[in-house]
């Protein structure tokens, strides 16, 4: 449930910061900004539910909780790199 809010207010995020950049589609960027932080989550669920990964899961608590929130964080983590370079085309600050 959690994952949905986070993926409904990444939309809306890339969603009006393309609204305020000329030539940029809203709806385009607010689907691409749910489509990296899906495909990160994704990712990582697979990553983490294999093997060894899946058993210390199940057996610590505070390491379940922190691999189970880490995956929706990584994929806001990704959206925002996303949405610094590509959609408002900001670049690290070194010559």
């Amino acid at each position: 449930m959690i994952g949905g809010l986070i993926a409904i207010a990444v939309a809306v995020w890339f969603f009006n910061t393309a609204q305020k950049i000329p030539d940029k589609d809203p709806i385009h960027w607010g689907a691409i900004g749910v489509a990296v932080y899906y495909v990160v989550v994704a990712l990582w669920t697979f990553v983490t539910d294999i093997g060894f990964m899946a058993d210390l899961h199940h057996r610590n608590v505070a390491i379940g909780a922190i691999i189970h929130y880490l995956g929706p964080a990584l994929g806001v983590l990704a959206a925002w790199l996303v949405r610094r370079r590509w959609l408002t085309g900001e670049k690290s600050g070194s010559a």
